[in-house]
């Protein structure tokens, strides 16, 4: 059961927890990390201050016009909102979608944390439930409240496509119309929010389907212009990494590596398959992290592919020396672009053993020695005689640190 990180008696009376952690109760979910909504009729922020003061916790105000404040918990966030209208049916009326306008008076929660759909709940009148949520999600279903929620913030236009992903569940067909209708709005979204929501979508293991849903849509066609994406690539990438981890479960690290934020190689990957030109998403504002590899896999999956029928080991030392940190990502997008796994194979194999002597060549000399052996100056030949050094070394032309020194000097000689 999660653990809640504050007793709810501190509370004043009533404060109702609503969203996502209610609905997420109701469908037995539970996320890795707690995140509660609460609503009050007042005194919203200097609740959560005193919350947070009690508990050495985090504090910060969200909105100080609309009275939204946050405490944050190292397992968690807490944050508490004043009630907009003149009841708490009004602020429900206010939301996306009807699974996630669904209350409930959080003291009755003290001692009784057995609610769950699954208990018969739907029956039950604990909760505040006014435009039939609890239908929705036993209907499995996404529904809207009304049309203007959704224009008064089109970021809910995404979320709709997301939490669908996220639920296993199927948008109303009037909800979806409206969805498409509203679409042109969410260009005045910032880029932040948008990017953050994407990567949300793309981090979801059946997220692709319901991203391609929003592109067919023209959902994201102000920041993901049709023209420029490869759907056919994108369809596949999803199969592509998990087969990929099937063969090689130690790939997980890799796709699991944290670039910017929240956001893992994983969404990077996948938007690199779904795009043509690293340019296309420079809208989003992707870290420069993000930027590295998209640019980077981008940029080298036709010179991989070239190199797939017949690359000597010189060739292939050069790509893994220019590719090491983001290949696994190239080897997707060519299984994605249909090019043959064993081919791919091998390459994968090199990059995943940190002993191979073409991909991780271990160095035989060093500046120093080529400093003290032959008396070369300090100055760039000497990193151009490392890696003459280095290619001759993948080239199986010499093996010891005196074959190094000797073919330097023939170098020189010569």
């Amino acid at each position: 059961m999660q653990q809640f990180p504050f007793d709810f008696n501190d509370l004043p009376k009533p404060t109702y927890l609503v969203g996502g952690w209610v609905r997420d109760r109701l469908l037995r979910r539970q996320g890795k990390y707690l995140d509660l909504d609460f609503v009050l009729p007042e005194n919203a922020v200097e609740t959560a201050q005193a919350i947070a003061r009690k508990y050495k916790a985090g504090f910060v105000v969200l909105d100080t016009e609309r009275r939204i404040a946050r405490v944050v918990f190292p397992n968690g966030t807490a944050d508490f909102a004043q009630q907009m209208g003149s009841s708490l049916i009004a602020d429900l009326g206010r939301r996306d979608f009807c699974m996630n306008a669904i209350a409930l008076e959080c003291h009755q929660l003290i001692g009784d944390q057995s609610l769950g759909i699954g208990e018969g709940l739907s029956a039950r009148e604990d909760f505040i439930d006014p435009f039939d949520g609890i239908g929705d999600l036993n209907a499995k279903r996404i529904r809207m409240v009304a049309p203007e929620n959704l224009a008064e913030d089109p970021l809910r236009i995404l979320r709709g496509y997301r939490q669908a992903a996220q639920l296993g569940f199927e948008i109303e067909d009037l909800t979806r119309q409206v969805l498409i209708k509203l679409a042109p709005r969410l260009k005045s979204v910032a880029a932040e929010r948008v990017r953050t929501e994407l990567g949300y979508l793309l981090s979801i293991s059946n997220g692709s389907q319901w991203m391609m849903g929003a592109v067919g849509d023209r959902i994201l066609e102000d920041w993901l212009p049709s023209q420029h994406l490869n759907r056919e690539r994108f369809t596949k990438i999803e199969h592509v990494i998990s087969l990929l981890l099937t063969q090689f479960p130690n790939l997980d690290c890799f796709f699991s590596k944290q670039l910017a934020g929240d956001r893992y190689a994983l969404v990077v990957i996948k938007l690199a398959a779904l795009t043509s030109s690293a340019t296309v998403l420079d809208t989003l504002g992707l870290s420069r992290a993000e930027q590295r590899w998209l640019v980077g896999i981008l940029r080298y999956l036709p010179q991989f592919i070239a190199l797939l029928d017949d690359a000597s080991p010189k060739e292939q030392y050069k790509f893994f020396q220019a590719t090491l940190e983001f290949f696994p990502a190239i080897a997707a997008l060519a299984l994605a672009s249909d090019y043959e796994l064993a081919k791919i194979l091998p390459w994968l194999e090199r990059w995943l053993n940190p002993h191979d002597a073409i991909a991780y060549p271990v160095a035989l000399i060093t500046g120093d020695d080529l400093r003290k052996e032959l008396g070369i100056p300090p100055s760039p030949k000497i990193g151009e005689f490392l890696e003459l050094v280095k290619i001759a070394q993948v080239e199986g032309k010499i093996s010891f640190k005196a074959e190094a020194i000797a073919f330097v000097q023939s170098i020189i000689n010569y």
